[in-house]
């Protein structure tokens, strides 16, 4: 009797930590295929660079790819989807979303210094020409609003209601930009597969956050 009212239970879990690898590998997988765009599709920008000045380009590079998969991240983890709470739980959730936040908006600047300092502080990207690096600019001010918003929201007297009306608008906001800035600041996306990539995850990410939210709507009816 003891072991057939186990047996389900150890099915059960043994399911979910297989779910949970799946999970992880896929993200892995992506987070490596990304990573790899810089040296598979090599912009023109590192062709005339050498030495300390090609190893930042390239870090930087690195960084912003890795802040763009932690972002997309970010949105799935702030519509709590079922599958995921049910997965993790909704505290391993949150406290992966805060810490997250933080997590891209340092790749956010080391990004923007190692791609900067390269080309020198007094060649800073303004004009019509480099808007897709000023979409950049205004998407690393979005996510630092919205970080230090979040640690910050007693200090700055937000009452939570505003504030997470405010936290939303941003976050639409800065995944929109990020597609934008990423498809089009750099030469490595204009190769099919990057631009595939990125579109299909873009896509990917947005019907999944609105599923998970109508979910989350329909049972708080």
């Amino acid at each position: 009797m003891t072991r057939e009212m186990n047996s389900p239970t150890k099915s059960g879990t043994v399911k979910l930590r297989l779910y949970r690898v799946f999970v992880i590998l896929v993200f892995l997988v992506v987070l490596c295929g990304a990573l790899s765009i810089p040296f598979v599709y090599e912009s023109q920008t590192l062709w005339y660079k050498i030495g300390l000045d090609k190893t930042m380009l390239l870090g930087g590079q690195l960084a912003g790819l890795l802040a763009a998969v932690l972002l997309f991240v970010q949105i799935l983890l702030a519509a709590r989807g079922n599958f995921l709470k049910k997965l993790f739980g909704i505290d391993a959730v949150m406290r992966w979303h805060r810490t997250n936040g933080i997590i891209v908006s340092l790749l956010a600047i080391s990004h923007g210094a190692l791609i900067l300092i390269p080309e020198g502080v007094s060649n800073f990207p303004i004009g019509l020409k480099y808007w897709p690096e000023m979409v950049g600019t205004l998407l690393l001010c979005i996510i630092l609003s919205m970080v230090i918003s979040s640690q910050f929201r007693q200090k700055f007297r937000l009452d939570y209601k505003s504030w997470k009306s405010i936290h939303k608008l941003l976050g639409y906001l800065a995944i929109i930009f990020l597609a934008i800035h990423v498809l089009f600041v750099s030469e490595s996306f204009e190769q099919t597969v990057p631009r595939v990539a990125l579109i299909t995850t873009f896509v990917g990410v947005a019907v999944s956050a609105i599923l998970s939210k109508k979910s989350a709507g329909q049972k708080k009816e």
